[in-house]
């Protein structure tokens, strides 16, 4: 029987996983993609993360660690060309390229295999069909796991679940059966590096040579900028000619910067997400909305190179071929030929339509637990918001806790009780540092050791 069986392999898993190699626990994590990839879909050119190196998988839970960033670009022979770069903020396109790296050294991973099923461990005696490992089966706890691996199907046992199945891209309605029905016409951001073709697009308005062809970037976060800026690039052919519309609009009052000041930064922070948990329920629903822009605006950095490019193509009084308006909200969308918008600007109560080729929408991500624990999750607690109950330890809470059952770790899906620190890469080692002091029933990290200038709520 496994100590420990993870579901998703992202970076927060991956982090965990290298951590447990400090430790005896067994593990083993299981990812339904063929190789760790992140955010493939978004690794364009020029593309940086948004927060510092040091929030790769390991180094402010454990600086120590040899998969560390710095241990990569040693071994890769990059280290002082890093160093000359005096940059704090690294490419997408490396650090997917250092995950693989750490992904390369740790045999607890497992890819092209997919959870099926996960059912509490009732039998207790092995007695499920498990030509692997029904010899070793713990009568007194745990869960049953079926995995789809490489082909094969097969039961585990283990003593505790960790999910890093990570969030789902979400569209409108309307523009999910458009994505559906002609993803190379309509896609999420988190898809525009795979799905997005210029030459297909324009190929398909061929016979209307008369009009110019029409994207249109929805959204004005990191995501929505990024694109914008990618397409911008290629706006306009050799001879100084636009081979398309690019149209950029938002439903938000502005495209405004993420918030980056220190002292704003210091919500990413063990201390802010000890006194946000403990925030009433009611609270945290009214305080979660109002914190947008500490992660989902988008860099300055960005919006002044975007805004660095418009003014160089403007020299001259050249037509831009690009329009930028905010306080745009979807209404419907429909497609026929061509993708059929209709907006409303919430601000002059007006409704407008527009025609576009292509749609790019970078309309967030949810958070989902994977239907793979539907079984399990008539068992959870939940909220009287409906969102499952998470303990400050990171595990799913039961309704009736029995001494047969395992804990049900999760990670990036408790924003609702953790706060606005979940999603964030610069916490991710420091839960996962948490989550194996839990497995270990001892400290093995030292998680008091990030420690903040502010004190966030007032003393009893």
């Amino acid at each position: 029987m496994l100590d420990l069986l993870g579901i998703g392999l992202g970076p927060f898993n991956l982090s965990l996983a290298a951590l447990l190699k400090k430790t005896d626990i067994t593990a083993k994590f299981f990812e339904q993609k063929a190789e760790f990839n992140w955010h493939k879909g978004m690794i364009l050119p020029h593309t940086t993360l948004q927060v510092p190196f040091m929030a790769d998988l390991v180094t402010l839970i454990d600086p120590t660690s040899p998969y560390s960033f710095l241990n990569y670009l040693h071994t890769q022979q990059r280290l002082l060309k890093f160093y000359f770069l005096e940059d704090f903020k690294i490419y997408r396109k490396e650090y997917n390229h250092y995950c693989q790296w750490v992904a390369g050294q740790l045999d607890s991973l497992a890819f092209d295999a997919q959870v099926l099923d996960v059912t509490f461990n009732e039998n207790g005696d092995g007695s499920i069909n498990n030509d692997t490992d029904s010899a070793n089966a713990d009568t007194h706890n745990g869960f049953v796991v079926t995995v789809q691996e490489q082909g094969e199907q097969k039961t585990y046992y283990a003593k505790n679940l960790v999910i890093g199945t990570g969030t789902q891209p979400t569209l409108p309605l309307s523009l999910q059966k458009i994505a559906n029905q002609a993803p190379e016409r309509c896609m999420h951001t988190a898809h525009f590096a795979d799905n997005f073709d210029l030459k297909a697009i324009k190929a398909k308005n061929g016979k209307t040579a008369d009009r110019l062809t029409k994207i249109l970037v929805l959204g004005s976060g990191q995501s929505s900028a990024e694109v914008y800026r990618a397409l911008f690039d290629q706006q306009f052919d050799s001879n100084d000619q636009p081979m398309f519309q690019l149209d950029w609009l938002t439903r938000s009052t502005g495209f405004f910067p993420m918030e980056y000041s220190p002292l704003g930064l210091e919500h990413f922070s063990p201390a802010y997400t000890d006194y946000f948990y403990q925030l009433a329920p009611e609270t945290k629903a009214d305080v979660a909305p109002k914190q947008d822009l500490l992660y989902k605006g988008m860099g300055f950095e960005t919006i002044r190179d975007i805004y660095h490019k418009l003014y160089e193509r403007s020299i001259c009084n050249q037509d831009l071929h690009t329009t930028l308006l905010c306080n745009c909200e979807v209404m419907d969308a429909t497609f026929d030929e061509t993708v059929k918008m209709a907006f409303a600007q919430r601000e002059q109560q007006q409704q407008f339509r527009a025609d576009y080729d292509c749609v790019i929408a970078g309309t967030g991500y949810r958070h989902a637990l994977p239907s793979c624990l539907n079984t399990l999750l008539q068992a959870i607690e939940y909220d009287d918001f409906a969102q499952p109950k998470i303990d400050r330890d990171y595990a799913l809470v039961y309704q009736k806790q029995a001494s047969n059952s395992g804990k049900v770790f999760v990670q990036n899906q408790e924003i609702h009780t953790h706060g606005v620190g979940t999603p964030d890469l610069g916490l991710g080692a420091y839960r996962a540092g948490y989550i194996v002091n839990q497995l270990m029933g001892k400290t093995v990290y030292d998680t008091q050791a990030l420690q903040v200038f502010q004190t966030f709520g007032a003393s009893s």
